[in-house]
């Protein structure tokens, strides 16, 4: 599954990426390939300039992921997002539209 959750329009035309992949199918390319396609879909057909993954700090999986497709490294948001009983940090990951 992928999907995108618009965090703003406007002057910013600005989403946010979210991919979960059944562990069956994990490491089979399946997941660059789905998260490839909708970041086309986002950028050429939706019109998002910038599209963010935000990724637990223990999820080296989903690091490589983004960075597969393209997707850098811009900071840690500390305390980010509350799971699990407690507030975690999150690595945020970016890609721009080339237009």
């Amino acid at each position: 599954m992928v999907d995108f959750s618009t965090l703003e329009r406007m002057d910013f035309q600005w989403a946010r990426i979210g991919y979960t992949i059944h562990n069956q199918h994990w490491g089979n390319g399946y997941g660059r390939e789905a998260v490839k396609r909708a970041l086309d879909i986002a950028f050429k057909e939706l019109d998002f300039h910038r599209i963010e993954a935000h990724i637990n700090s223990d999820n080296a999986a989903s690091v490589k992921l983004a960075e597969s497709v393209g997707m850098e490294f811009e900071c840690v948001r500390k305390g980010f997002i509350y799971e699990f009983g407690q507030w975690n940090d999150n690595a945020v990951y970016y890609i721009n539209s080339n237009e």
